[in-house]
């Protein structure tokens, strides 16, 4: 068999799959669509907002209210380990 016979243009070719698409499709943690559209969207969060009055005003304005803030931090790092919170 020759060369030129192995590549005749009258005889079908098999199928390949195709090549990889334009933007990989990886779900979960590596969603690279989702997380460029959260890196866009953070970013633009920054540029149009006054970040630090945010902040300021999300303190606690009394001493009740910081141990509210601390018992919610402490009960989502305890869901975020996978155990249930006190209140379920």
């Amino acid at each position: 068999m020759t060369l030129a016979m192995a590549s005749d243009p009258k005889k079908p070719k098999p199928a390949t799959a195709d090549p990889a698409p334009a933007l990989p499709v990886i779900q979960g943690e590596g969603d690279y669509i989702s997380g460029r559209r959260y890196q866009r969207a953070a970013k633009r969060f920054v540029e149009e907002h006054d970040t630090e009055r945010l902040a300021r005003d999300a303190a606690p304005r009394n001493e009740a209210e910081q141990q509210e803030m601390a018992e919610a931090e402490k009960q989502g790092k305890a869901n975020a380990r996978g155990r249930k919170s006190p209140r379920r």
